[in-house]
């Protein structure tokens, strides 16, 4: 079953950075050729960039499993993938975007192996 994707009309919904950037960056239609540029975008790590800041630390929380708020199925609709868990999806996305910073989870840091 479809969710309407509520966040493009409400930009305090709980997680609404996240998924309107999923939805802009990683939505199949448009991944291609817009995915690679957010990985650049937060990779620079400017500090004027409000959005990308709000981006990590609403990933971080969505990682240390902080679902409050956020329908189950809104990951899997503003990003639209079909084969992975939302934990499997943030952690894979997290690593796409961040590679040189660990996982941070519930106050600790872990690697790739945990």
């Amino acid at each position: 079953m479809a969710i309407g994707r509520y966040w493009l009309a409400d930009k305090d919904a709980p997680y609404a950075t996240v998924l309107n950037l999923l939805e802009a960056y990683f939505h199949p239609e448009i991944r291609d050729d817009n995915f690679q540029d957010l990985v650049l975008r937060a990779r620079s790590a400017d500090p004027e960039d409000i959005e990308l800041a709000t981006l990590k630390r609403e990933l971080i929380r969505l990682l240390q499993g902080d679902r409050d708020g956020l329908h189950p199925k809104a990951l899997a609709t503003a990003a639209a993938y079909d084969q992975r868990s939302d934990d499997e999806f943030l952690q894979w996305l997290w690593h796409e975007v961040y590679p040189s910073e660990p996982v941070t989870a519930s106050g600790t840091e872990r690697g790739r192996n945990d």
